[in-house]
């Protein structure tokens, strides 16, 4: 069955399509940069044999992603999983961000999964099976100056899969939300950080390996999550002199 990947053209993204395509998965890959998608798209088809379409489109416009999705799924077999790595941040990042980047923020990083699922779910549930994954971030643990609104859609996503695992469970639809620390992506490329970062490869191998039969909440790498529970154990102001 069909493997949906939002935001598959780099990162996570093109890590969970090379593994997926390993698999043996017909995938729909899902990006804004055709070039990107069409040159992954023919790598993936020549290395593991297997179908790859693309839809190239911009995450920012949610409602036409809704729509894009439907008139590509038609042509494919049937989607058995979704998988939502899409992200973006701003450098400008703070509670005094303009309203248009506010927008983008808002849209890329919650509304572009959230119209993806409204799109797709009702054909998991209605075959009685398979698998939606989202992906949030420790930046979300707790409130911060900057990465403020970056932050506050990751919140609102994992809330929203909470409130999606109870609404798919009775269709035998598996939802999933991993809470990912720092990755070796261009993203975090000459940053300081305070902890390890996790090869994209090897997340990837994990979120696929247990795809479908692994639904809640997991942090990955798994040390993150005791982090994240003395973080949001710290009085705010012990916190805010924190720097990560």
């Amino acid at each position: 069955m069909t493997a949906v990947i939002v935001g598959a053209s780099a990162g996570l993204g093109r890590a969970l399509a090379v593994e997926l395509a390993r698999r043996g998965r017909p995938l729909l890959l899902v990006a804004s940069d055709a070039r990107d998608l069409e040159a992954l798209a023919s790598d993936l088809s020549l290395r593991f044999g297997v179908q790859v379409a693309v839809l190239a489109h911009d995450a920012g416009d949610a409602a036409g992603l809704a729509a894009g999705l439907r008139t590509a799924i038609a042509a494919l077999p049937p989607v058995g999983a979704l998988l939502l790595p899409i992200g973006v941040v701003d450098d400008g990042d703070t509670p005094l961000l303009a309203l248009e980047r506010t927008q983008r923020l808002l849209a890329v990083n919650f509304l572009a999964a959230v119209a993806a699922v409204g799109e797709l779910l009702p054909g998991l549930l209605a075959r009685g099976g398979g698998a939606v994954v989202g992906f949030g971030s420790i930046a979300a643990a707790r409130g911060r100056s900057r990465n403020a609104v970056y932050a506050a859609a990751k919140r609102a996503l994992q809330s929203y899969f909470e409130s999606l695992r109870h609404f798919a469970a009775p269709g035998g639809v598996c939802v999933t939300f991993y809470v990912l620390g720092y990755l070796d992506t261009r993203l975090a490329f000459g940053r300081r950080l305070l902890l390890p970062k996790a090869a994209p490869a090897a997340v990837a191998r994990r979120v696929c390996r247990r795809l479908g039969a692994d639904g809640g909440v997991h942090y990955l790498p798994r040390f993150w999550y005791p982090l994240v529970l003395a973080l949001e154990a710290l009085p705010h102001a012990i916190f805010r002199r924190l720097d990560f």
